[in-house]
């Protein structure tokens, strides 16, 4: 094989596979069985209060509570993504892998059984245990698989958390319908039954090898080298990449605190890169979307039951277009794909805010909306859906990549609550043009794009640090 080109082999797609499958396919299950089965988790944590405490809750509070258990999952991806770089640092990326799954069958077994014990404190204890395996999971498995990779597969193995996230929600959204576990006596083994991925997913884990890169920060050069010879079945290859990796630490940053990271002016750009990534990510309000389209679909003139079917359609296309992102990522320019994906989302979703306006005078518009939502998911998925997750592990060298990767989780799992919070707000005050401002953030991050990210496709971290060192005034090469 030649020393230069690295293709695929059928370990390093195991472990991507298994990985996905155990860690990332649960968070994204977890936000999709949530919405279904609330009619029936509402009714529970009214019954729950009256028999344990005597209390009858009002409506007041039953949909504080209710909002308790729906944003839980995000605060403890906040707390996840805070301890998620000392756990990378002294646990190695395996490590802290395993410890994610840990509080991922930790939160599933206290979801399964809180039904049973009546509680809803353990309901909101296994969604914030939940939230914090997912928010090193986050912060971990992206990273853990692109320090696997070689550089030239880098973007494709980074695409996996997307694919997971856009599978998880099909998987959670299927399993919540009411003729499967979306029902008055199941939804409790919904909200846990993710437990089983966790399982099957993560054992290999236990065989599969430490990040090479993880390992030379240790100076454990021997275990190193023997792992890169499994990985990639040639050893002229293997003394190239080892060589890299050597020449890579020795220049490196020796503190890697979030606050050293902060504090140093030549990672400010990249911090902004990765960090905006995110943010653009979650506030171009792909989340508000999933609450939106059964709405738009029922003034379309489709029943409530055709209507959530077409929602989990969309879904289904979400994840489909996903599944395309590791040939995307290998066959096309980073800067290219951020930039399209962008400038088509804020274009579908202002285009979405207008006819939502219109649908109420003119129904045909309807079905105009719908198309530029599905356009809109499709845009999403050509580099906001992918990139921000793998984007810090190519602009960012071995020793600051574990505070950079959880600060840009940190500002995922922080956009993703704001949006909860701000967008029903924005809905109620200016209606369907509540987009407007999501498609202002997606026109942000283009012109980000445009100006400051240099194109990261086969290219070692590096070679790309360097034109990132100063700052606003960094030129792109």
């Amino acid at each position: 094989m030649d020393e230069k080109k690295q293709g695929w082999t059928a370990f390093l797609l195991l472990i991507c596979v298994c990985i996905t499958l155990g860690a990332v396919i649960p968070i994204g299950y977890s936000f999709g069985v949530i919405n279904a089965p609330a009619q029936f988790i509402r009714l529970w944590i009214f019954e729950s209060a009256q028999s344990r405490y005597s209390t009858v809750l009002g409506d007041s509070q039953l949909t504080t509570l209710m909002a308790c258990v729906a944003s839980m999952f995000q605060v403890g991806g906040i707390v996840g993504s805070l301890v998620a770089p000392g756990c990378n640092t002294k646990l190695g990326r395996k490590g802290s892998l395993l410890v994610s799954g840990a509080l991922l069958t930790v939160a599933a077994i206290l979801q399964l059984f809180c039904r049973m014990a009546s509680s809803v404190e353990m309901l909101l204890l296994g969604r914030l245990t939940g939230g914090i395996g997912a928010g090193l999971v986050y912060s971990t498995q992206p990273m853990y698989l692109v320090e696997l990779a070689p550089a030239e597969l880098s973007g494709s193995v980074g695409v996996f958390t997307c694919i997971g996230i856009t599978g998880g929600v099909v998987v959670g959204q299927f399993f919540s319908f009411d003729f499967l576990l979306g029902t008055s006596k199941h939804w409790h083994c919904a909200l846990g039954g993710y437990v089983i991925l966790v399982i099957i997913g993560l054992a290999p884990l236990l065989w599969f090898p430490e990040s090479p890169r993880y390992l030379m920060s240790k100076g454990n050069r021997g275990k190193t080298r023997a792992i890169l010879v499994r990985l990639r079945k040639s050893e002229q290859r293997v003394d190239t990449e080892l060589a890299e990796i050597e020449a890579a630490l020795a220049v490196a940053v020796e503190k890697s605190s979030m606050a050293d990271v902060i504090r140093n002016s030549k990672l400010t750009m990249p911090l902004i890169i990765v960090c905006s990534f995110h943010l653009v990510q979650q506030m171009s309000g792909i989340n508000a979307i999933w609450f939106y389209s059964v709405s738009i679909f029922t003034d379309a003139g489709f029943t409530l039951e055709v209507a959530l079917w077409l929602n989990f359609a969309e879904g289904v296309l979400n994840f489909f277009v996903a599944l395309f992102g590791p040939w995307m990522m290998a066959s096309f320019n980073r800067r290219i794909m951020m930039m399209l994906s962008c400038l088509l989302s804020s274009i579908f979703l202002s285009l979405l805010s207008v006819g939502l306006e219109l649908m109420s005078s003119y129904q045909k518009v309807s079905y105009g909306c719908i198309l530029f939502l599905s356009l809109y998911i499709v845009a999403f998925n050509l580099g906001l859906g992918p990139m921000p997750f793998f984007i810090g592990s190519e602009i960012f060298e071995v020793s600051p990549r574990p505070a950079a990767m959880a600060l840009g989780s940190l500002t995922n799992w922080l956009s993703n609550f704001l949006l909860g919070m701000v967008f029903p707000l924005l809905q109620s005050g200016i209606g369907p043009f509540a987009f407007i401002p999501c498609s202002l953030i997606c026109l942000y991050g283009f012109l980000l794009t445009c100006r400051y990210l240099p194109e990261t496709r086969n290219r070692n971290p590096k070679d790309v640090a360097p034109l990132l060192q100063r700052g606003l005034k960094s030129k792109i090469k």
